[in-house]
């Protein structure tokens, strides 16, 4: 036996398996496998997706909502008069419209607005040229009026194309350098668009007990009390979920009132005097209430809407009897006026 004989029995050779490869069905099967599994990871990534876009999309309305929130405090802060003029305050959410009105504004100027909400009026603290500045705007010309102060409204409508519906919060008044001061010299610009995607409806209206006025509608409400003003607003995220932020912000100036101007004549003769007041606020629905005071003693003389009164001196001879009278409109009233002495 010679050698390669030898490694042939040692090592035998090995016959090659013929290979018959996969059959149609077996084919099939696995694309459809392979199918099924692709469709899975496929609507995972997808549902993933949706989920990160609309957690995006949350989070970019709160994100608004919260800088808009911010925005309208800090303005009340900085008013000093809110829902009023010097002559008429807004008694109601319908009467925003007569102190809109009286700021001498027309209601045209807001365009084609909705429900009224909030008035600020908000001084200028910056330098009143006498004419405005080359390079701004009115250059070469005054101020546009009144210089002194911005006039500030806020309403609630719908959305206007391109901005997220279903409603949105609107800003007339000149609009503010990043520092937050005013230019006097700027233009006030009407439908700015401070804030969209604010709900349209409510399950409840915030709580706003007297003397509090409650004004605004659905996802933009407030409710003033003097130089209060509780802010609530929604963002509409889906029919069933909505984003709600509430806060107080309290102006820093306070509530600017009108003060009456007390006069007083005595009747020759007589222990009778007239007392008469000027008054520069608003004459309608306003209550004015006269107080005598002798020496510790506080007594209400008149109640009424006329603007003079005739009252009798009462007590002992040679006493001072010292009057003063304030004005009420709606829930605000007025500080005192002067006093008024006399002695019996």
């Amino acid at each position: 036996m010679n050698v390669k004989q030898q490694l042939e029995r040692w090592f035998p050779k090995v016959q090659p398996t013929r290979n018959k490869g996969f059959t149609l069905v077996e084919l099939l099967t696995a694309a459809i496998l392979t199918s099924l599994v692709m469709s899975l990871v496929g609507f995972g990534i997808i549902t993933a997706v949706r989920a990160n876009k609309r957690t995006a999309a949350v989070a970019a309305r709160r994100y608004d909502l919260s800088r808009a929130f911010d925005f309208i405090s800090n303005e009340v802060r900085r008013a000093n008069r809110i829902n009023q003029t010097n002559r008429v305050i807004a008694s109601d959410s319908s009467a925003l419209a007569a102190v809109v009105t009286d700021a001498g504004i027309n209601l045209s100027d807001l365009g084609a607005y909705g429900t009224l909400v909030l008035y600020l009026e908000i001084p200028i603290d910056t330098q009143i040229p006498t004419v405005c500045p080359a390079g701004g705007p009115n250059a070469g010309s005054p101020p546009p009026q009144p210089a002194s102060y911005d006039r500030v409204i806020y309403d609630i409508r719908a959305s206007r194309q391109d901005w997220l519906p279903p409603n949105s919060i609107f800003r007339y008044g000149r609009v503010p350098k990043l520092d937050g001061s005013i230019d006097p010299c700027s233009n006030p610009i009407s439908s700015d668009t401070l804030v969209d995607a604010i709900a349209d409806q409510t399950a409840a209206s915030p709580p706003c007990s007297a003397p509090g006025m409650l004004t605004g509608t659905a996802g933009f409400q407030t409710c003033v009390i003097g130089d209060q003003v509780d802010i609530l607003m929604r963002s509409y995220i889906s029919a069933v979920e909505l984003h709600r932020l509430s806060s107080t912000a309290t102006s820093r100036l306070g509530n600017t009132q009108p003060i009456p101007v007390l006069t007083g004549t005595r009747q020759a003769g007589t222990d009778t005097i007239d007392l008469s007041w000027t008054w520069l606020g608003q004459a309608n629905s306003t209550t004015f209430v006269v107080k005598q005071q002798v020496i510790t003693n506080e007594l209400q003389v008149y109640s009424g809407t006329n603007e003079s009164t005739a009252v009798a001196l009462s007590g002992s001879s040679g006493e001072q009897h010292c009057y003063t009278v304030t004005a009420t409109t709606g829930v605000v009233t007025s500080p005192e006026s002067n006093a008024v002495c006399v002695t019996k």
